[in-house]
């Protein structure tokens, strides 16, 4: 990923060409509509895209499996709502949308169009979030102008996200696994739109706001974010995957490459989940920014293990390929 100087000039930049004082949040009593900001995502992390050529879109019929959950790889602003959670309210019970399983049940399910469609936009809940921080920080006359700006990169970064959601998801897995890579792309470019603004308020604050901006203490400690995998989920992936495709003897070898990918994939999620939720809002953000980028890269280790398998199909083992479904929509 490229360097948090270089992303923030970015976004500095389209902010202040986007969005003139004028627009600018008002953070005591006001509504907070989205923000329909577009920026450019960039070229990407530190990573190399692999070209690949497209699969084949014949489908074949696949049987009745469990329900999947709101794709949050693929619609980001779907879980900006658990993301706020992570940040500004973090509890034992808080889930993550990003984790190993995530990616096959979204990149293997079916979508219907229709339905598609529905899953943006979504609403914001910067006022909520910033009425919060109001009633626990009581902010004087020189920390509202830093809330301010606050709550308009947090309406920025979720209109951000809004303009980010495709228009349909694509019925291969490996073009939604590319999408997949794009998406995790915005969804890290959109905390670093709220990094600055936290940061600076965040500091402004006393030892006594800071302790109530930031949760109490007691109430984290001891809190572990569940975002590791139970050992042995990535064999279940490709049994699943060697059932549909049944593979040749020759294609061993390929299959073995992909096992390796699911196996890496895994461990990285794993080595970046961390042991406990910090004790300071900012450096939840940091952290869940972190686990993002762990969920992109492992995204793009199956895509192109996937991409390469896929090349030495048959057209019929293909069409199976393309038409495997490990989840539904709900």
């Amino acid at each position: 990923m490229p360097t948090i100087s270089v992303r923030l000039g970015v976004i500095a930049l389209a902010v202040v060409t986007l969005f003139p004082t004028s627009q600018a949040a008002q953070a005591f009593g006001l509504n907070f509509g989205p923000f329909h900001l577009y920026l450019p995502v960039p070229g990407g992390h530190r990573h190399r895209h692999v070209a690949r050529t497209e699969p084949s879109a014949t489908e074949a019929p696949q049987a009745a499996v469990k329900p999947a959950g709101p794709p949050s790889f693929l619609y980001p602003v779907l879980a900006w709502p658990s993301i706020y959670d992570e940040i500004f309210t973090p509890s034992a019970a808080s889930s993550w949308s990003f984790g190993y399983q995530n990616i096959f049940d979204q990149a293997f399910a079916k979508y219907p169009p229709q339905q598609s469609a529905d899953l943006c936009p979504y609403r914001d809940r910067t006022a909520e979030i910033v009425g919060r921080i109001t009633r626990d920080t009581s902010p004087d006359a020189n920390q509202q102008p830093l809330l301010q700006k606050l709550a308009t990169a947090l309406g920025q970064a979720n209109g951000y996200l809004i303009k980010s959601c495709p228009t349909e998801i694509p019925a291969q897995p490996v073009a939604r696994l590319q999408l997949m890579v794009n998406q995790l792309d915005a969804m890290i470019m959109a905390l670093e739109i709220v990094r600055p603004p936290l940061q600076a308020f965040e500091q402004s604050l006393s030892d006594e706001q800071r302790t109530r901006f930031d949760g109490a203490g007691a109430a984290i400690e001891g809190i572990a974010p569940a975002c590791k995998m139970p050992a042995g989920s990535p064999r279940q992936s490709l049994a699943e995957l060697e059932r549909a495709v049944q593979p040749t003897a020759e294609q061993r070898p390929a299959l073995a490459k992909v096992e390796d990918a699911f196996d890496r994939a895994q461990a990285n999620l794993d080595a970046d989940c961390p042991g406990a939720v910090s004790r300071t809002a900012l450096g939840r953000l940091e952290a869940t920014e972190e686990r993002l980028d762990a969920a992109w890269r492992a995204v793009q280790t199956i895509e192109v293990a996937l991409a390469d398998f896929q090349k030495t199909l048959s057209d019929e083992q293909n069409a199976r390929f393309n038409s495997l479904q490990l989840a539904s929509m709900r």
